[in-house]
């Protein structure tokens, strides 16, 4: 009850017990007491005056009552806040104005035991059940505690652990990771590192820690217990490289261990346990785990053949505490299952039902309980199953998972992978090849049709009569218009015969018009862009220049190839901005290069002694790595094919060859360096030949990829292969996290749009992706198995593709704006 003011018969038998009778005024009646808060922001508070509740509700802050006559005994009494130790109740005689104050004080924690847990759990609040000791791989029956329904646990380690999994303190010879320090035994050990909190019918509902209060020398660090064989006595660190590492600093008795528990879960992991302070103490904080509720269903499969009912039984586990109403259905089109409705009690509600409750009609909780499935589909085989339970707002709330066999007359068609896709480009005719197979002794006709073609693709049904317990190979044709658009698109076959049908998903693509190269595969040093179009080294010619095959040079533009030129030892080409391209030997394979115009005519010109990876600037000039002649140091280096003019333009950094990049912006007038063996990154103004260092560390090269825009900004994937942006200022932000995509996602950044400001060109699979950088509207275009991808001098991409055609593995080439 809220009741501020006293009942008027209150106050009168106050006002006469004052004054000894009726005569003379009684006391004032306009007093005020204000009920105080301090070190929590609320707390339940009970206050009354002699057998009248003025409140019985939570405070926050403070709490004032008016018109308190002068003599009134008022008792303030506040509740259990966890984590804190509950105040003395007050009494005060009310003759003023005044404040009852309530000071929570945070509890200390309670003296640590190796070999037992108990206390009152604060942050969760579980229903009545048991305790096991357990860690991420498993729980140890012979720990088991109680757990009562006011937060009390008291748990016992007596035995020594029944399961889990053990393992010596240091690591095994051999095993991938070290010790530094010293130890007097190397014991098997078992870690617990939290409890697990189970209902009484065994429901997982979340877990509990033992955190630190006092003694803690790592902040942050909880308390496990370690089971030891024998006593050890050790200090040190287990260094297991990118697995992560342990530090110890351990005097453990054989038996039970309470120990200092801090895990550090970056990558790498690394964990620290060490002997507890005597002064330490502990309190323990409860988590739910998040509500799901799990059904198992056992190990069986649901077997139908002329059955079409089959019923098993079922356990239902509410872990985190889940409870309330369900629907029941599957993933199986055919597949129901009854009851499609199942109410799920409160946990510990129906727990020891007293007469009175089970008088008001409420059932015992039931956890175990039959589940009939019933199967009306027609497609046979073995196939998983998973029953999805939804709440009344429909939404997930769990379920289980199953195998469906049905053994009833079939067909089926395997195409050969779990993730069936096929490419078709514009103007081609593709198939769709796979095995048909009887399934149960079907015999007759079966129709094969594709369902679903986007616009510009057509498909004939197929037909075939297959035996019975027999297979045969079967092709369906798709025809591509030229004029049909690219995309990407889940296409249905459906296969059909006299009481059966079946269907399989396949995933078509529609990749724009391609020219054929004719060649196995093209490595990207074998693809130059220029003004007018694309160089590539389309194979091996049947001339032999110096005891070696000399190499076909082709320029295809959009209209197919432009110009061809046979030359001997090309190694490497590399796009001027003039329009021609340099055709670069092998590495220590000559000092002769070609300078190819696009009429196929070229100049032999000398090239610098060690020319490695190359890339041309605004001015048609070369940037490498070479050595210095007077010292045979590397150096950054620029040399002008037409001129023939050499210049060092940086010795004072460390420069490699090896696993080294050269970026270059679509102006050509900033380079980017990158290598392994630098700490940090080049940036080059060619325009000016000043070099700098970027100033930030772009970790992980070679195991990332990047591209750098006229203003100097840096597109970059990392690790984790998100796409990111540093801008000029140095700012580094994620501009795309893969983990909020769909789909697995594998980008590759290929550089910015030559001709459309705000375009960056990536890869993702056998795709080319335009993204808009300022509204990261993304455009992916399917293309292939991709070997190679660049961009375009006049803007838009070049994507080799390396595919397989009918007689001969060969590439073909695709131009995207």
């Amino acid at each position: 009850m809220k009741t501020l003011r006293l009942p008027a018969f209150v106050a009168l038998s106050a006002v006469l017990a004052a004054c000894g009778g009726g005569n003379g005024p009684g006391p004032a009646a306009d007093y005020a007491l204000t009920v105080k808060l301090v070190g929590v922001p609320a707390a339940p508070v009970s206050v009354k005056a002699g057998n009248t509740v003025l409140w019985n509700d939570t405070v926050t802050g403070t709490k004032t009552f008016t018109q308190l006559a002068a003599g009134t005994v008022v008792t303030v009494k506040g509740a259990a806040v966890p984590g804190f130790d509950v105040p003395a109740e007050q009494t005060v005689t009310v003759n003023a104005t005044q404040t009852v104050t309530l000071t929570y004080t945070a509890q200390r924690g309670a003296a640590i035991s190796p070999a037992k847990i108990s206390g009152t759990v604060a942050g969760a609040t579980f229903p009545a059940g048991y305790v096991l000791l357990g860690n991420t791989d498993g729980v140890s029956a012979n720990s088991r505690g109680t757990l009562s329904a006011s937060g009390e646990v008291d748990l016992k380690l007596v035995a020594p652990p029944s399961t889990g999994s053990s393992s010596t303190l240091l690591p095994p010879p051999f095993g991938g990771c070290t010790f530094t320090g010293t130890s007097t035994a190397n014991p098997d050990i078992f870690r617990f590192s939290r409890l697990y909190a189970y209902s009484a019918q065994g429901d997982p509902l979340g877990e509990i820690q033992e955190e630190l209060v006092a003694g803690a020398t790592v902040p942050g660090s909880t308390v496990a217990r370690i089971y030891s064989t024998v006593a050890s006595r050790t200090s040190g660190t287990v260094d297991c490289g990118n697995s992560g590492s342990v530090v110890y600093d351990l005097d453990l008795k054989a038996g039970w261990n309470a120990v200092e528990y801090s895990a550090k879960t970056d990558v790498p992991t690394r964990l620290t346990l060490k002997s507890m302070d005597p002064a330490a103490a502990s309190q323990l904080k409860g988590r739910l785990f998040e509500s799901f509720v799990n059904v198992d269903l056992g190990t069986a499969p649901l077997t139908f053949a002329a059955n079409e009912t089959v019923s098993v039984p079922a356990r239902f586990q509410q872990v985190g505490g889940v409870s309330g109403p369900v629907t029941l259905s599957t993933d199986v089109p055919g597949l129901t299952v009854e009851p499609a409705r199942l109410t799920l009690p409160t946990l510990g509600a129906a727990q020891g039902q007293s007469a009175f409750v089970q008088g008001l009609g409420l059932a015992p909780q039931q956890l175990d309980t039959q589940l009939t499935f019933r199967y009306t589909g027609t497609v046979p085989g073995t196939l998983p199953f998973r029953l999805l339970l939804n709440d009344s707002a429909g939404r997930s709330v769990g379920g289980g998972f199953g195998t469906l066999s049905v053994q009833r007359p079939g067909i089926k068609l395997d195409l050969g992978t779990s993730v069936p896709e096929e490419l078709v480009c514009q103007g081609e005719t593709g198939a769709v090849r796979g095995q048909l197979v009887s399934l149960f002794g079907y015999a007759g006709p079966v129709t094969l049709s594709l369902k679903g073609l986007p616009a510009g693709v057509s498909a004939a049904p197929v037909q075939v009569t297959l035996g019975a317990n027999t297979s045969t190979a079967v092709t369906l044709p798709i025809t591509v218009d030229k004029g049909a658009p690219p995309i990407q698109r889940d296409v249905t076959i459906e296969i059909s015969g006299p009481g059966v049908t079946s269907s399989v998903s396949l995933t078509l693509g529609v990749c724009p018009q391609r020219t054929l190269i004719n060649n196995g595969g093209v490595a990207e040093r074998g693809l130059a862009s220029v003004s007018s179009g694309v160089w590539i080294l389309t194979g091996i010619a049947e001339t032999q220049t110096n005891n070696s095959y000399d190499q076909v040079l082709k320029r295809f533009t959009s209209s197919g190839v432009a110009a061809t030129v046979t030359l001997p030892e090309v190694g490497q080409l590399v796009g001027l901005s003039s329009g021609d391209v340099v055709a670069l030997p092998y590495a220590n394979s000559g000092t002769q290069a070609r300078l190819v115009r696009p009429d196929g005519t070229f100049t032999t010109v000398v090239t610098p002694e060690g020319v490695g990876q190359a890339v041309s600037d605004a001015d048609g000039r070369l940037w490498y790595v070479g050595r210095d002649a007077a010292d045979q140091r590397l150096v950054l280096t620029r040399w002008n094919p037409v001129t023939g003019e050499v210049a060092v333009m940086d010795r004072t950094r460390v420069y490699s060859q090896d696993n080294t990049k050269f970026l270059v912006s679509p102006d050509g007038k900033t380079l980017l360096y990158l290598a392994v063996s630098t700490d940090l990154p080049v940036v080059v103004d060619t325009v000016t030949g000043a070099v700098r260092d970027l100033g930030t560390r772009l970790e992980r090269y070679p195991f990332f990829t990047a591209a750098i825009g006229n203003d100097g900004t840096i597109w970059f994937t990392d690790i984790n292969n998100n796409l990111n942006r540093r801008d000029p200022d140095g700012r580094v932000s994620t501009v795309i996290s893969t983990g909020t995509l769909p789909g697995p996602q594998n980008f590759i950044v290929i550089g910015l749009d030559a001709a459309t400001p705000g375009v960056l060109w990536l890869q993702n699979g056998f795709k080319a992706i335009r993204l808009e950088t300022s509204s990261l509207k993304m455009t992916p275009t399917p293309v292939g198995r991709i070997s190679s991808m660049i961009t375009s001098r006049n803007g838009g991409v070049a994507v080799v593709t390396y595919d397989g055609c009918a007689t001969q593995a060969c590439s073909h080439l695709t131009l995207l704006n």
